[in-house]
């Protein structure tokens, strides 16, 4: 079953790993108000293939950073005092 969703956070959202240690970890964001938790497979014989998602969403999650970094700054210039 395909799921797609978007959301815009809010100004509290934070992401982190869900219990740490326990029987069943997670990769939760907090979106404020809203939440999604991303959970790994119970088979362990697929934890590869979720690694390897995992790192590709800490991959372009950086990249999104250093674009949308590269734009703030040029747009702050744009808006500063001629």
């Amino acid at each position: 079953m395909a799921f797609n969703a978007m959301w815009k956070p809010g100004r509290q959202a934070v992401a982190g790993m869900q219990g740490n240690g326990s029987a069943n970890p997670a990769l939760v964001i907090y979106l404020d108000p809203d939440s999604l938790a991303i959970l790994p497979p119970s088979d362990p014989t697929e934890w590869p293939e979720f690694i390897r998602l995992l790192r590709q969403i800490r991959d372009s999650a950086d990249e999104l950073a250093v674009f949308l970094g590269k734009h703030a700054a040029v747009r702050n210039d744009d808006t500063g005092p001629e």
